[in-house]
C-alpha cells in the first residue's frame, strides 16, 4: 500500500512542479541571487508530507527525493508557520538518517514534541539501529548497522560507498569493540595508500580509543619495528603496503586476526597496486581464517575481491545513499569584462539545467584563475569552501590572490599559530604562511604531512574558510566542505577528470551534521574537454597485474624476457611487478593457481608463452626469488646484474670490498661519500642511468642530511642558495618534491633493493657478520630519521618536525618505544619548547 502512494506522489506532475520550484527558490536564497522565487509557506507542509511517504518506500530515487524536498523546505520555511523540524525529523528518521537529526537545533530537541504514535515509531526505528559500545549507544544508519553486524559476526566484507556514508566511524568504533576484553589478544592490519592517510587513521583511532579503560588500549603502530620486536599481539597497524612489506620481511610471525584494506580499488593502480594485492595474500596465506575488510568509493563490481584473492562467501553491499546530499550548479561567465555570470541548477547531477538567476561578481573573469578566485569567494562568502586546482603551482597561486582579497580580515590567534607552523614545518618564506593569516591554505601532496593534517583540522573547525586543493584530495583524505568549484578539473597534466573522479570529489560537498546539504559550483562546464555529469558514478575496477598479463601479454612477455637493454617505459614498473609476482609464484608453484583466480587456463596460449619466458629467464636469474620480490617494480634482470656486480666485487677482495659496500651510518663522517658511491651503483645498474651527470652525488647529499633529521627549512634554504636566480616558490615546490619522491619513494626503494641483495652476497660469500651490520636504511630514508629515540618517537604518531625537536632535548639518543614514551610522560609540556599547535600534537599521542 505505501509503495503504491510512492508511486502515485511522484508520477503526479504537480509534485514535480513543487520540487522544482522548492530547490530553485533555496538555491536563490542561498546564493543572495536578486528577484528570488518567493513561495507561500503552505508548501512546506505540502512538500515534507509527500516526502514522510517517499521516505518509505523502496526505490533508491524516491528516497533520495524525499531527503531533498524535506531538507530544502525546512531551510526555505524552517517553523515560521508550521511545525516542519518535526516532519523533517519524521523523514530523516524514516531514511535511517539518524546522523542528520543533529544538523539542526530543532530538529535535534522534536522528538519530545512529536505525536505519541510518531514518537514511538522513531523509538522503534532507533532500537533497532543501536549498538552499545563502552557503555554508550551508538545510533547508526541503515548503512552502518548493516556494515556492524556483518563486523560483528566476523564475516568478509567488501563495500562500495560514497564518502559521507560514514563507513570510518563504524570501522574505528569496531575496532575499539575488538579491544574492549584486555584480555582479547587481537592483531589488526589497516592497510591505507598513502602516509597522510597513515597519520590521519591513527590520530582518529587514538581519540576514539579514549573511550576504552587504558589497560585495553592497543599498540598504534605506524612504523614497521624490527624483526626482535614483532609480532605485538595486541596492536592496530597502521601501514602502507610497502611498510606492510617490511613487517611481512622482518618475522614470519607477523599476521592478522582483521585485515582492513582502505582504498581497496588501489589494486589497480599500478605497481603500488599490484604490491597492494600480494601484501594481502601473503597476510591471507599466513592466516587463513583471518577476517577482511575491502573498502572503497563507488565501485561496481565488488565481487572483484572475493575472485581476485580467492575467497568465498563475501559479503557485498553496496551503499548509494549519502547522508548529505549534493546539488550541482552550472555557473556560466557571459561578461568576463563586466563580472556577469549565470547561475543554473543542475539538480543532483542528472537534471535538466534549470535557471537560477544572474549575479555580479564585480570583479573582471578573464583568466581561469580569475574565475576560480572571485567565483568562489562571492559565491562561498561565509561559509566552507574547497576549490579545485591543476597543480601545486596553481593551487598557490589561486591561494594567494584570494588572500589578498581577504587582506582586511584580521588573523585570529589560531590563523596565526598555523602561519607560523608553515614556516617551521617547511620554510619562512612558505607562501601558505601569508594566506594562513586570511584564513585561506592550499593542500598538495608533497606538503609534509603534519601541516596538510593541521590544515585540514583548520577548515573542519572554521580557521580555514578557502582551501584550494589538487587531486590529492581524492586519496582517501576525509575532508567535506560546504561548496567545492570546479573549472575544467584534470588529474595530470593534460587529463581531464576522469566522470568517477569527479563524482569522488563531489561527495566531499556537503559536511554531515553541519549542513544538509552540500554544492558543487561547476564553471564555464560547456566548455570542459569532457563532461563527467554523463559518466558514471561507479567504476569497474581491474587488478594492475589482470591488467598486465591479460590485456598486454605480449608486452609482459618481451619484460619477463628483458636482456636490461631496453630503456624503461613509464608504466614500466607495472610490468616488472607482474614479472616478480609471477616469478615468485612460478618458483612457489602457485602459478596455475594464479591464473586461475584471473580466469585464465594453464594451457591457455598466454598462459603457456608466459610461463615459458619465466622459465627461461629462470636460467639467467640465479638471485632466489624471496630476494627479487623484496622490491618487485625493479626489473628481476637489473636485480640479477646488481648481485653480480656486488659479487664480482667480493670475489677480488671479501673482507676489503665489504667494508666498502657496507653502508654508513647517516651520522658517519664517510655517510656521503658510502652514499654516492651506493647510488652510483644503483643508478647504473638498477636504473640504467648515465652517472656522468653525477645525480648520485646530489641524491645522496640529500640523503643524508634527511636521514640525519636535518629539518626541511635547512634543507629547502641550502636549495634556495643553490639557485639564487629562481623563483622561491618554485624552488619550495621542487624541494619539496625532490623529497618526496626521489628520497622518500625512488631512493627508498633503491636501498632496499641493494640492502637486500648485499645481504644475500654476504651469506654467500660467508660473511655473516657483515649482514648484522646493515642497517634499515630503507625506513631511515622514508620517516627522515636514524636516531633509535627519533625513530621512537614517529613511531609513537609524533611528526617528524615534533620528533626532531624532541630528539634534539633528549639526551639519550637509542630509546625503543617504550622508553621513549615515558620519558615523554616525564616531561613538562612547557619545557620542551614547543609550539602550541605541536604542543597540541603531543598531548594527542599521549592520549591527554
Amino acid at each position: 500500500m505505501i509503495q503504491e502512494l510512492s508511486e502515485k506522489i511522484w508520477s503526479n506532475p504537480k509534485f514535480q512542479v513543487a520540487w522544482t520550484a522548492l530547490e530553485l527558490a533555496w538555491l536563490q536564497k542561498l546564493l543572495s541571487v536578486p528577484d528570488a522565487l518567493e513561495l507561500e509557506s503552505h508548501l512546506g507542509g505540502k512538500a515534507l508530507q509527500a516526502a514522510a511517504i517517499l521516505a518509505t518506500s523502496n526505490k533508491e530515487e524516491h528516497r533520495k527525493a524525499a531527503y531533498r524536498v524535506a531538507t530544502c523546505a525546512f531551510d526555505l520555511f524552517g517553523n515560521s508557520s508550521q511545525p516542519l523540524d518535526q516532519a523533517l525529523r519524521v523523514v530523516l528518521t524514516r531514511l535511517g538518517n539518524f546522523p542528520a537529526i543533529g544538523t539542526n537545533e530543532f530538529v535535534n530537541s522534536a522528538l519530545t514534541r512529536l505525536p505519541l504514535s510518531l514518537a514511538t515509531d522513531e523509538l522503534n526505528l532507533v532500537s533497532g539501529r543501536t549498538v552499545e559500545l563502552h557503555g554508550r549507544d551508538l545510533v547508526l544508519t541503515n548503512f552502518q548497522f548493516e556494515l556492524w553486524e556483518h563486523l560483528a559476526g566476523g564475516r568478509r566484507v567488501a563495500i562500495s560507498a560514497p564518502t559521507s556514508a560514514g563507513k570510518s566511524f563504524v570501522l574505528q568504533a569496531f575496532l575499539t569493540s575488538l579491544f574492549e576484553n584486555a584480555d582479547s589478544c587481537k592483531t589488526v592490519v589497516y592497510l591505507v595508500p598513502t602516509r597522510a592517510l597513515i597519520t590521519q587513521v591513527a590520530n582518529d583511532l587514538t581519540t576514539e580509543f579514549k573511550n576504552v579503560k587504558a589497560e585495553s588500549i592497543p599498540e598504534i603502530i605506524t612504523v614497521p619495528v624490527d624483526g626482535e620486536t614483532l609480532p605485538v599481539r595486541r596492536a592496530v597497524y597502521v601501514l602502507t603496503q610497502e611498510r606492510a612489506q617490511l613487517c611481512l620481511a622482518a618475522s614470519s610471525d607477523f599476521k592478522a586476526d582483521l585485515i582492513i584494506v582502505d582504498e581497496a580499488h588501489s589494486i589497480a593502480e599500478g605497481a603500488r597496486g599490484i604490491l597492494l594485492q600480494w601484501i594481502v595474500d601473503d597476510l591471507l596465506k599466513r592466516n587463513s581464517g583471518t577476517q577482511i575488510l575491502f573498502a572503497s568509493p563507488l565501485i561496481r563490481n565488488l565481487s572483484i575481491f572475493g575472485r581476485v584473492f580467492g575467497l568465498d562467501h563475501v559479503a557485498e553491499f553496496p551503499s548509494v545513499e549519502p547522508t548529505v546530499s549534493q546539488n550541482f550548479v552550472a555557473v556560466k561567465v557571459f561578461s568576463g569584462a563586466k563580472g556577469l555570470i549565470s547561475l543554473a541548477s543542475l539538480g543532483d547531477g542528472k537534471s535538466e539545467a534549470e535557471e537560477i538567476g544572474t549575479i555580479s561578481i564585480g570583479h573582471t573573469l578573464a583568466g581561469r584563475a580569475d574565475k576560480l578566485v572571485h567565483i568562489s569567494a562571492r559565491l562561498g562568502r561565509g561559509q566552507s569552501n574547497i576549490i579545485y586546482a591543476n597543480g601545486a603551482a596553481e593551487s598557490e597561486l589561486i591561494a594567494i590572490q584570494l588572500a589578498e582579497l581577504f587582506e582586511g580580515r584580521e588573523p585570529t590567534t589560531r590563523q596565526l599559530e598555523l602561519a607560523e607552523l608553515a614556516k617551521e614545518a617547511v620554510h619562512e618564506k612558505f607562501v601558505l604562511a601569508g594566506c594562513l593569516e586570511r584564513g585561506v591554505a592550499f593542500h598538495y601532496s608533497q606538503i609534509p604531512t603534519l601541516l596538510r593534517g593541521v590544515i585540514e583540522q583548520a577548515v573542519s573547525v572554521g580557521d580555514v574558510d578557502h582551501l584550494v586543493c589538487t587531486s590529492t584530495l581524492l586519496q582517501g583524505v576525509n575532508l567535506p566542505a560546504k561548496n567545492i568549484f570546479m573549472f575544467a578539473p584534470e588529474k595530470g597534466r593534460g587529463h581531464p577528470l576522469a566522470s568517477t573522479d569527479f563524482w569522488n570529489l563531489s561527495g566531499r560537498a556537503g559536511r554531515l551534521r553541519r549542513e544538509f546539504q552540500g554544492n558543487i559550483f561547476l564553471i564555464d562546464y560547456e566548455k570542459w574537454k569532457e563532461q563527467p555529469l554523463d559518466g558514471p558514478k561507479d567504476a569497474v575496477i581491474t587488478p594492475a597485474i589482470e591488467a598486465c598479463v591479460i590485456e598486454n601479454s605480449e608486452r609482459l612477455v618481451e619484460v619477463i624476457a628483458d636482456d636490461v637493454g631496453r630503456p624503461s617505459r613509464k608504466d614500466q614498473a607495472s610490468y616488472e611487478s607482474t614479472f616478480s609476482r609471477l616469478y615468485s609464484d612460478y618458483h612457489r608453484g602457485e602459478l596455475i593457481s594464479t591464473f586461475s583466480r584471473m580466469g585464465i587456463a594453464s594451457d591457455a596460449p598466454s598462459a603457456q608463452k608466459i610461463t615459458e619466458a619465466l622459465k627461461e629467464a629462470s636460467a639467467t636469474i640465479t638471485l632466489p626469488h624471496d630476494i627479487i620480490r623484496r622490491t618487485p617494480s625493479i626489473s628481476a634482470h637489473r636485480q640479477q646484474k646488481l648481485f653480480e656486480t656486488i659479487e664480482a666485487l667480493l670475489e677480488v677482495g671479501a673482507r676489503s670490498a665489504a667494508e666498502r659496500l657496507i653502508p654508513a651510518h647517516p651520522r658517519e663522517s664517510e655517510a656521503f661519500d658510502s652514499y654516492a658511491y651506493i647510488l652510483e651503483l644503483c643508478h647504473s645498474r638498477l636504473q640504467g642511468i648515465d652517472t656522468a651527470r653525477n645525480l648520485h652525488r646530489f641524491h645522496a647529499l640529500l640523503a643524508v642530511r634527511w636521514m640525519k633529521g636535518i629539518p626541511l627549512p635547512q634543507i629547502i634554504e641550502e636549495q634556495i642558495r643553490r639557485k639564487p636566480n629562481d623563483d622561491v616558490r618554485k624552488v619550495i615546490r621542487e624541494t619539496l618534491e625532490l623529497i618526496e619522491k626521489e628520497i622518500r619513494f625512488r631512493s627508498v626503494n633503491l636501498f632496499s633493493c641493494y640492502i637486500s641483495i648485499l645481504a644475500h652476497a654476504f651469506a654467500r660469500a660467508g660473511l655473516q657478520d657483515y649482514v648484522e651490520r646493515l642497517l634499515p636504511l630503507a625506513l631511515f630514508l622514508e620517516i627522515g630519521a636514524s636516531d633509535k629515540s627519533m625513530i621512537s618517537f614517529i613511531s609513537l604518531g609524533l611528526s617528524r618536525l615534533t620528533a626532531m625537536k624532541l630528539n634534539d632535548i633528549a639526551a639519550r639518543k637509542d630509546m625503543d618505544i617504550d622508553q621513549a614514551r615515558i620519558w615523554l610522560k616525564s616531561r613538562r609540556l612547557g619545557e620542551l619548547g614547543l609550539s602550541n599547535l605541536l604542543q597540541d600534537e603531543v598531548l594527542r599521542v599521549l592520549g591527554i
